[in-house]
């Protein structure tokens, strides 16, 4: 399937959820993840160095800890591939509790992670609390909020396999398992009038706008090889 093929139909299964059809995103990541054609997909883009060279300007090692490599990023979505491995010079850990500004549905393709969701709670556990804003290019701001408290109502592990849709308002964050490189693939939403916010166990202080670089195509062209050198790939 080519890459202009894979757009259109992931943009009808998009506008099909932007409609109500509530598995509409999951189904969509789920035409996606099928082995021919996200081999597809990955060998096109690393064959060809102006649509890796595309990839790579918009992918940047996020500050949560993984590799965020945005592969199709269409006006109504983006379609993006998470790495967490222990990478030499790349902070590893725990990410910070966030929502979104979107929907978004994702599927684990190679190892595992705790999956936690977390709701407001006055005698939960003490967060700093922050505003997330996108800034220009590939940069944001936090601004604080001061000190709010959160109970982990969702925990549990799932392992290669899994799938699963969240909606924009929903707090979560991911804990991998580092022993083994993770990988997992994520079916981005339009954009919606969500407020997002941060939650950390540590003070960031407030920051002006952080811009992130970009990743390299030599960094990408290895991890996307790695992918596809998985039994369920090969």
């Amino acid at each position: 399937m080519s890459i202009t093929d894979l757009e259109r139909d992931l943009t009808g299964y998009v506008n099909d959820y932007v409609a109500g059809e509530s598995e509409a995103l999951l189904e969509g990541l789920s035409m996606v993840a099928r082995p021919v054609n996200f081999r597809s997909l990955l060998t096109q883009i690393t064959s060809d160095k102006t649509l890796l060279g595309d990839v790579a300007s918009r992918s940047v090692w996020h500050p949560n800890g993984f590799a965020k490599i945005v592969l199709l990023s269409p006006p109504r979505y983006n379609l993006r591939l998470h790495i967490w491995r222990n990478v030499p010079g790349q902070r590893p850990g725990r990410e910070n509790i966030h929502n979104h500004r979107w929907d978004f549905a994702t599927t684990l393709l190679a190892g595992g992670y705790c999956h936690q969701e977390f709701r407001p709670a006055p005698s939960g556990e003490e967060y700093f609390a922050y505003t997330y804003r996108p800034a220009a290019g590939l940069g944001y701001s936090l601004d604080p909020l001061g000190i709010k408290a959160l109970r982990c109502v969702f925990n549990a592990h799932l392992a290669q396999g899994s799938r699963y849709t969240i909606s924009s308002d929903v707090l979560h964050r991911v804990v991998p398992d580092l022993s083994e490189p993770t990988a997992s693939l994520v079916l981005q939403g339009p954009h919606l009038p969500s407020q997002v916010e941060v939650f950390a166990t540590q003070e960031v202080g407030r920051f002006g706008s952080v811009q992130l670089a970009a990743l390299s195509p030599d960094f990408l062209l290895g991890h996307m090889k790695e992918i596809l050198a998985l039994p369920m790939f090969a």
